[in-house]
Formats: C-alpha cells, sequence, structure tokens
C-alpha cells in the first residue's frame, strides 16, 4: 500500500482522533485547579477570535494521557487554556504550560 502524497498527514491525525476517542472513553478531561490556576492573581492573556495558535499537548483523560494537536485559547505565566475537538465536541481545560509545545500551524503536530 502506498502512501498519500496529496495529504501525508493524515494517517497521524486518524490515529491521534482515535486515540482521543479511546481516551475520552476512561474519564472525563483533568483541568488544573483554581488553587493551581490562582487566576485572581495573575495576567491572563486571551488569543483572539480571528487568530489560530496551535500546540501539541499532553492531556489526561481519567488516567489516560494523550499527546494531542489543541488550539491555544488564552495562558498565564504558569498554564495555558486550550481546547481540542474529540468528535465535534469542543473540550476546554487547563494544563502547565511545560505540558505544550506551540506548532508554526495545525499539522505541524501530526508530521
Amino acid at each position: 500500500m502506498g502512501t498519500n502524497k496529496r495529504y501525508p498527514h493524515l494517517g497521524s491525525q486518524l490515529a491521534e482522533e482515535r486515540e482521543l476517542r479511546e481516551a475520552r472513553k476512561r474519564g472525563a478531561l483533568l483541568t488544573l485547579s483554581a488553587e493551581q490556576l490562582r487566576l485572581n492573581s495573575q495576567v491572563v492573556t486571551v488569543v483572539p477570535d480571528r487568530m489560530n495558535v496551535w500546540g501539541l499537548a499532553w492531556l489526561r483523560f481519567g488516567d489516560t494521557d494523550v499527546r494531542s494537536t489543541v488550539l491555544v485559547k488564552r495562558w498565564t505565566a504558569d498554564a495555558i487554556g486550550v481546547e481540542v475537538d474529540v468528535d465535534g465536541d469542543k473540550l476546554r481545560c487547563w494544563i502547565w504550560q511545560g505540558a505544550c509545545q506551540r506548532l508554526q500551524n495545525r499539522v505541524d503536530g501530526w508530521r
């Protein structure tokens, strides 16, 4: 079987989507607590709606860790608020900054 020359990242993208679906069955998407975030004493930067900032992040569903391409929505000095699409549901959570690597564009996470 050959490779997909038009969409070389498609196989990796579909594998990630399958992994997210399986992880979601094992538990809810976990997020940082209010105590960890300290939003009342931290400056929060919000990404404008017209702009997309992509990242490759470790997410935790129950006791299962998944590395996934995410849309960064906001951040503080310590944490990042991300959004991930699982079967059409947009799930949001806060993760530590060290758990996310910035991507130039969405498909870089699947290469």
